[in-house]
């Protein structure tokens, strides 16, 4: 365990033994980021990944591994990824024992997420959200609407930590990638997880007959529908780029015109936005309160209704204004920056104030 120390002006720090955790394979960019921010271990650990219907038996499993690493690490602080809200319930209960303090990182809160259809399913894990969020000694979120709604739910100290990308996350990446497309065309990049939520549909059909060349990322198993909504339309400028490797995914990104990301989730603010930013290129996106609240209501960026016209009449604006969307582009980084700064601090603040 890498001890820390971290000198914030006049804030005397001690010595600290933190560790970030996940119930996942191999960890988040943002468990990442956070655990480098704060020089801690991170402890990434799961079974049976993504398969819900063995959640009965995989959550006792690692609830049990996660609570001897606890013991066998005595951590002052533990960072916890939420979801699945067991992990953080784990770290609590561990919490509750050893008088360890316990920061509840919230990705998504599952029985607000509409992710969880069962009814008796959804009940329980409401409970135990609403039961964890009330006893963490902090609670933090990538965006400002959760904040508001896990204050909502009980939490005594709530804050909003964006996610960053520094603007020399290009350096070093493969920027021949743009060579692969035609000059005199858009580059149009969508970023696709697979998440049930996304609407790469309503791009693939609004891109149709532009004069662009739409690229989707992502792993082909997880795209299938829109392979196929897109061989429906006989679609000739949509590219399905599979999971591309790092240095080539950072240099279509930073040489692309446009980044786009449609979905119909209420909250939350795609990776993807923030890495648009820190490469100056437009982000065309759709209209949440999260994302109002980042680039704000009036930006040009944001498509006020998933509908396929709409979303093609935002494109030919965009392709129309494009130096004005990018120096835009740069003027949102820089805004971005310095609240992340501002929400850090506050961060700092908690995690080396005296018990």
């Amino acid at each position: 365990m890498t001890k820390t120390m971290l000198c914030l002006e006049d804030i005397t720090v001690p010595l600290l033994k933190i560790l970030c955790l996940t119930w996942t394979p191999k960890g988040s960019r943002r468990m990442h980021d956070i655990g480098s921010l704060l020089k801690a271990e991170i402890w990434n650990y799961s079974i049976f990944h993504k398969m819900r219907l063995l959640s009965s038996f995989k959550y006792p499993i690692q609830a049990v591994k996660t609570f001897i690493k606890l013991a066998k690490t005595k951590p002052n602080i533990v960072v916890v990824q939420d979801p699945p809200i067991f992990a953080a319930l784990t770290c609590l209960i561990y919490g509750k024992l050893s008088r360890t303090k316990i920061v509840i990182d919230h990705h998504s809160i599952w029985s607000m997420a509409d992710v969880i259809k069962n009814p008796i399913a959804k009940s329980l894990v409401d409970s135990v959200e609403k039961l964890c969020i009330k006893k963490a000694d902090l609670n933090i979120t990538y965006a400002d609407p959760w904040e508001y709604e896990l204050t909502r739910m009980g939490a005594e100290k709530a804050l909003t930590i964006y996610d960053f990308v520094d603007e020399t996350w290009t350096k070093g990446a493969d920027f021949s990638v743009r060579e692969e497309f035609p000059k005199d065309k858009k580059i149009i990049v969508i970023s696709g997880g697979g998440h049930p939520l996304e609407r790469h549909d309503l791009l693939i059909e609004a891109c149709n007959d532009l004069n662009a060349i739409v690229v989707i990322t992502g792993e082909k198993k997880f795209l299938q529908k829109y392979i196929a909504r897109a061989q429906e339309l006989k679609t000739k400028n949509v590219i399905f780029a599979d999971f591309l490797p790092d240095k080539q995914y950072r240099g279509l990104i930073a040489t692309c015109d446009f980044v786009a990301n449609i979905s119909e989730q209420p909250y939350g603010i795609p990776h993807v936005v923030i890495e648009a930013l820190a490469s100056k290129r437009p982000i065309i996106i759709n209209k949440n309160s999260a994302v109002e609240k980042l680039l704000g209501k009036d930006c040009p960026f944001i498509i006020p209704d998933n509908d396929v016209d709409i979303v093609k009449s935002s494109f030919l604006s965009a392709f129309e204004n494009q130096r004005e969307y990018e120096k835009l582009a740069a003027k949102l980084y820089q805004r971005l920056k310095k609240r992340t700064e501002e929400q850090l601090e506050n961060l700092f603040k908690f995690i080396w104030q005296p018990a």
